[in-house]
């Protein structure tokens, strides 16, 4: 379980360098990331160590995930946060 201290470094470091991904990080990571199982927020925590290009390309779905966990993480942020801001 992640500390409240590393949770919000977690919120800080979702804060990126392009608005479009402030404004679907940010909501996720404070309102779904603590539901996450354990293994998904690991997937989630190597998904902001990306570069924020490669991130934007995977949410919009121009560049595939390197793996599927990356993926399915992805498709988690689309569908709760995403959904009408994308593409």
């Amino acid at each position: 379980m992640i500390s409240d201290v590393e949770f919000r470094r977690l919120i800080w470091h979702s804060r990126r360098g392009m608005l479009e991904l402030d404004v679907l990080l940010g909501p996720f990571t404070e309102l779904h990331f603590k539901s996450l199982n354990e293994a998904d927020q690991a997937h989630y925590q190597r998904l902001i160590d990306a570069e924020d290009a490669d991130i934007w390309a995977w949410l919009q779905g121009t560049l595939a995930t390197p793996d599927a966990d990356l993926g399915r993480i992805v498709g988690m942020i689309n569908e709760k946060v995403g959904a009408g801001l994308v593409k």
